[in-house]
């Protein structure tokens, strides 16, 4: 694993089918489906945030009412959003990025990116328990939130739109252990 993520596991691309659902959805009712389905992806992990991001901003977040932890979570999504997207990509093919949950040592994270354009990100106890447990619900997640918006259905080749199925990427970035040099 890269350097620069100590401890990491990444899952690399599983391919997922859309479910079979109506093909014309209002937005509003996506987008009510994408905030329970993350409401229960938070829960699932006993996780204090999660949020669904893309490059340009935070799609959707619980809990709402956020404290200063959650609000600097936050502001690392919607600084690092291209960098956390391009991770999956750059763990597989060894270029170097950096760590950009350096400064996060209380909280395990759960990233899952789809196509390298729309991610979610959990903060929780136990990264690995929630990625083992939330396979289905993830795959609901994604084909909501690919249906609320097409762009995300292309991956950063132009494949998707029409033949393939969404590429789905799950990185595990646990606590940071102890210094073995201390």
């Amino acid at each position: 694993m890269a350097d620069y993520l100590p401890g990491a596991s990444y899952s690399p691309a599983r391919h997922f089918a859309t479910l079979p659902q109506p093909m014309f959805e209002s937005a509003d009712k996506l987008r009510r489906d994408v905030a329970e389905m993350l409401e229960a992806l938070r829960g699932l992990g006993a996780g204090r945030y999660a949020a669904v991001f893309d490059a340009k901003a935070v799609v959707a977040e619980t809990p709402s009412d956020t404290s200063e932890e959650e609000w600097a979570l936050r502001r690392l999504l919607q600084s690092q959003a291209q960098a956390l997207l391009r991770l999956p990509t750059a763990l597989h093919g060894g270029d170097e990025l950096g760590d950009p949950f350096a400064e996060w040592t209380d909280d395990e994270f759960l990233l899952v990116v789809v196509n390298g354009k729309v991610g979610v990100l959990v903060a929780c106890a136990d990264a690995a328990r929630l990625e083992a447990d939330a396979g289905r619900l993830l795959h609901a997640l994604f084909d909501r939130l690919l249906r609320l918006d097409s762009g995300w259905r292309v991956d950063e080749k132009g494949r998707g739109l029409f033949f393939g199925s969404p590429r789905l990427d799950t990185i595990v970035v646990p606590r940071p252990g102890p210094d073995p040099g201390a």
